[in-house]
């Protein structure tokens, strides 16, 4: 053991993140009687609801479908305010859950992991903190998430602009003005389409530059009674049931029939039935082959651009918001409220980047190819590097010093997206080809007690460290690629594929397939484990 091992913080297991599945993961942990310690960058726990704090802030899938399931006692004392929580109450949320489950004494804030490197001599890992601290364990998981590595755009002499700029995703805590500020958005995905409406009605005027138009659906929102609280805390076992059970996690499911089994009329009635219900219902309740025939896509998607012709004054300006480049849902589409009608006002502009792109910042402001504009204040909402983005932020070098940098080049390469062959007790939770575009929660969930029964095992059997096999490996990354490629989301250029990242190599991130499969999978290998290697003490 080196010096530095030697008085470094020694813990069983370190988990990185106290977000939505790092909390979680830490208190399974815990019930193993294991030591673990938690580090978190941020200075409060909630992960992404602690980070994006942007006007407009909030959750796409309903409420009491994201919380925590494996605790009634919270399901009982907690009572969502609304159908979708908006970043406040979630981030109360989870500092509640903190308190409730005594989980604070276990976590680290304002403490970013520089680095994590395997010891083959201790079978154990030594992180290293930005502030020069280390803390060493036997086992590593990854918690970080698949979207919370903000994305800035490479436009030259922005930090020559003398007003603010701020980036959605890394929104600062004392309020920012912008009333009566001349404002620019960069970014038409799912945090321009809540960020916008929600500011336009109080600056002066309102720049909306935008990449690529997405297909949105309306959230249809609303603030709860004391009845529907009531009705939702006795019903959390049929609510958690539901979310098992569906493909995405979510409390929506598929049709049977396809929508060209179907006459044109009852395609309609059904198209204006999801339209007003709540949350992703237009792309999680539809028809079974939304996402498997393009046929069928296109009778959703000129649907949806009539609604936004119906909803945008301007003919051109509706034009403009209306994607050419994939079908609905082809893409994750953004929640919004009163989006399309934040065009409709006098001081507010669309300007398409394929039509005027930014050639670079101004003192002032934005110069484009064809005229300076001056801003007071400039938002980026230009999301993130997803998928293994926020991993490879951190230096993680594995068994004789592989870098994860490496073996990721051209893309994530995973068992069942927990284990990375190379990289011993290194487990992850919600990340590339195990976090999912459905309901993060329910999946990562999944794969945190598939982590923990892991753990179990080894120490019931007094095993050392455990790894993935090569074998397992390759199957696995055929079957996630093969998830994508049997749908139309192979078609659109997205972050799941990592084209909103200039230089990355295109390759899908995340998981496409349905939460059964993916359950059955973990099932399947934690019963024989026959993919993995063992090593005693």
């Amino acid at each position: 053991m080196t010096s530095t091992q030697s008085t470094a913080p020694q813990f069983d297991a370190i988990v990185i993140g106290a977000g939505v599945n790092g909390l979680y993961t830490l208190y399974r942990l815990r019930e193993l009687g294991l030591s673990v310690r938690t580090l978190e960058a941020g200075a409060g726990v909630g992960g992404t609801w602690y980070w994006n704090r942007y006007p407009g802030a909030r959750l796409d899938s309903e409420s009491y479908s994201y919380g925590y399931f494996f605790s009634e006692e919270i399901q009982q004392e907690w009572s969502w305010s609304e159908e979708f929580a908006g970043q406040p109450e979630l981030e109360r949320y989870f500092n509640f859950v903190a308190d409730r489950l005594q989980l604070r004494p276990d976590i680290e804030l304002n403490t970013r992991v520089a680095s994590a490197h395997y010891d083959a001599e201790t079978a154990s890992w030594t992180l290293r903190t930005t502030d020069g601290r280390t803390f060493t364990a036997r086992f590593v998981v990854f918690a970080t998430g698949i979207l919370s590595r903000p994305l800035f755009p490479e436009i030259t002499g922005l930090d020559e602009f003398s007003g603010a700029y701020h980036h959605t995703a890394l929104w600062p805590h004392e309020p920012v003005e912008l009333a009566g500020k001349r404002v620019a958005v960069i970014g038409t995905g799912a945090s321009g389409v809540q960020l916008i409406p929600s500011i336009a009605d109080q600056v002066e005027h309102l720049t909306v530059f935008q990449r690529t138009p997405n297909w949105c659906a309306p959230s249809n929102n609303f603030h709860f009674s004391a009845e529907r609280v009531a009705d939702l805390k006795s019903r959390w076992r049929e609510i958690r049931d539901t979310c098992r059970e569906t493909p995405g996690g979510f409390i929506h499911s598929p049709r049977d029939e396809s929508a060209l089994d179907v006459s044109a009329d009852e395609r309609q009635a059904l198209y204006e039935k999801l339209w007003n219900a709540t949350g992703l219902a237009l792309s999680h309740s539809n028809f079974r082959d939304l996402l498997t025939n393009r046929e069928a896509n296109d009778t959703v998607s000129s649907f949806i651009a009539e609604k936004i012709r119906t909803r945008v004054h301007n003919p051109d300006v509706a034009d403009q918001l209306i994607p050419k480049d994939h079908g609905f849902a082809m893409k994750r589409p953004p929640l919004e409220t009163n989006y399309y009608e934040a065009y409709n006002r006098d001081n507010v502009e669309l300007i398409s980047l394929d039509k005027e792109p930014i050639v670079r910042a101004t003192e002032q402001g934005l110069e484009t190819t064809r005229r300076n504009l001056d801003f007071d204040v400039i938002i980026l909402a230009t999301g993130f590097h997803a998928g293994t983005g926020p991993m490879l932020k951190v230096d993680i070098t594995g068994e004789d010093g592989a870098a994860l940098q490496d073996y990721w080049a051209d893309g994530p390469r995973t068992l069942l997206g927990v284990l990375v062959v190379g990289f011993p007790n290194m487990f992850i939770v919600s990340g590339p080809q195990g976090g999912t575009a459905g309901n993060i929660p329910r999946f990562g969930e999944l794969q945190a007690n598939w982590i923990v029964e892991c753990v179990r095992h080894m120490k019931e059997r007094g095993y050392q460290k455990i790894e993935a096999t090569p074998e397992a490996e390759e199957a696995w990354v055929e079957h996630a690629i093969g998830t994508v490629e049997k749908t139309l989301l192979s078609q659109a250029n997205s972050w799941y594929f990592g084209s909103n990242v200039p230089g990355k190599k295109r390759a899908f991130q995340l998981y496409a397939g349905s939460q059964s499969t993916y359950r059955s999978r973990l099932d399947e290998a934690a019963r024989e484990y026959q993919d993995f290697k063992f090593t005693s003490e």
